[in-house]
């Protein structure tokens, strides 16, 4: 997963549709279109309660706001979902996971709306970036989780799998998940390197350890299988996209401002011929789109 800064020139490329210009086309395309694909982000579900991330009110502008000390460690919110300050510090992670966690909410109208369209045999694909779980809540099936989801979780270092259930103690808890199969034995070892020392370079090696060393250092820290900053899509993203191209007839983009890549270059990938609606609160620039739905999502 990449974050967007210039947006390559080829999302520029696509010239709008004529034929579609208005609320009334959009209702007609979804009466008349039998294989449509829908692209989601942050922005269907805040409405439930759950930050979106680059609003003037959302995750990134709040981690700037937090008192907690932990967070000054960050260049840049964006290092809360950076590959390599995860291994180095996975407690500020933790520290803030509950909030984006999927608990009680409660799933908007802008999932129902695709669970509907799944309903009715419409629904080619629902290509989600997000990892609240909502979509599965509904029901829909006929989807890619683009960028993971809490769904299941991975040690770090022995690349075992868990239930999602796994980690929730610890993710309500603020406290980073180790992995019980790895642990005792790095436990061991590390025991069995300070009983070599003697006592008083092993006391000052202790004391440096407290004042210095995160609690991912050395340790087989369970990570959810979210996509951080510095780790590739998984291959179905590219498999699935190959397969839908060829039989979408109609693109919604929902709640996104296609800001991270490679997923922002999905409506690029897809014909040219087929129509592309947004639904969303703010315009996307670096994208022509036939029809722009622009407010909140469930009320349009």
């Amino acid at each position: 997963m990449t974050p967007v800064n210039n947006v390559p020139s080829s999302l520029r490329d696509r010239e709008r549709l004529s034929a579609y210009n208005s609320p009334q086309d959009v209702v007609d395309l979804l009466r008349t279109k039998k294989r449509i694909l829908i692209l989601t982000g942050a922005g269907v579900s805040t409405s439930c309660g759950i930050p979106d991330f680059r609003s003037p009110t959302g995750l990134y502008a709040r981690l700037k706001l937090d008192p907690d000390p932990r967070f000054a460690t960050l260049d840049d919110p964006q290092d809360m979902f950076d590959l390599a300050f995860f291994k180095h510090d996975p407690s500020v992670f933790y520290s803030f996971a509950r909030e984006i966690y999927p608990s009680n909410f409660v799933p908007s109208e802008c999932h129902r709306f695709v669970r509907l369209l799944e309903l009715e045999g419409k629904l080619l694909r629902n290509y989600t970036q997000n990892i609240d779980g909502l979509f599965e809540q509904v029901g829909v099936e006929r989807m890619l989780n683009c960028h993971g989801s809490f769904a299941t979780a991975s040690c770090l270092v022995c690349k075992r799998h868990f239930h999602g259930s796994f980690i929730e103690p610890d993710v309500y808890s603020s406290r980073v998940p180790l992995c019980p199969y790895c642990t005792p034995e790095l436990e061991r070892l590390q025991r069995e390197r300070e009983l070599d020392r003697e006592e008083r370079a092993r006391e000052r090696e202790r004391a440096r350890k407290r004042r210095k060393v995160k609690e991912g250092d050395g340790k087989a820290v369970i990570k959810p299988d979210i996509v951080f900053f510095g780790e590739p899509l998984s291959d179905e993203f590219d498999h699935r996209l190959v397969e839908d191209r060829e039989e979408v007839d109609l693109l919604i983009v929902m709640g996104t401002s296609l800001r991270v890549s490679p997923v922002a270059q999905l409506p690029s990938h897809l014909p040219h011929s087929i129509p592309q609606i947004l639904i969303n609160r703010d315009p996307v620039g670096h994208h022509n789109f036939d029809v722009c739905l622009l407010g909140d999502g469930d009320t349009i």
